[in-house]
């Protein structure tokens, strides 16, 4: 297996959420400056399954995200449990856990992405998100 290329998809799994995190947020005041370089690891024709089973493609992502500059102040986002699931030429599959807190609230879900790692470029493919908990005290 190509380290060098799964470690850069584990990169960005983590930079892909700290970005998430921005927007949510809007600490710095860059919330909505954050969406570009979110939107732009996304491939063309990426899609998601989202913790309630809808199938969205990036067009609604996008719009998601926009709708959600500052939205979640006081959010933490932690990524944990980062295995690699399967490895083909540039294209890998990343499991993880992903966990919300705010409010004293915490939400997990488990997530599958598919990414391809090409040059200096890590595109997203696919990501499957299911939920592991209801809303539970922190």
């Amino acid at each position: 297996m190509n380290n060098n290329l799964v470690e850069r998809a584990q990169h960005s799994i983590h930079h892909v959420h700290d970005l998430i995190h921005r927007v949510f947020t809007d600490a710095d005041g860059a919330g909505a400056e954050a969406i570009a370089p979110l939107m732009a690891v996304f491939a063309e024709h990426f899609s998601m399954v989202t913790t309630s089973a809808a199938v969205i493609g990036r067009a609604q992502v996008e719009q998601l995200f926009s709708g959600a500059v500052g939205a979640r102040k006081g959010l933490e986002i932690l990524i944990s449990d980062l295995q690699t699931v399967w490895h083909e030429g540039s294209t890998v599959a990343l499991r993880y856990k992903e966990s919300h807190r705010l409010n004293q609230i915490e939400t997990s879900r488990i997530s599958v992405a598919i990414l391809r790692v090409q040059h200096h470029d890590v595109q997203w493919l696919y990501l499957h998100e299911t939920p592991i908990s209801q809303e539970q005290p922190a």
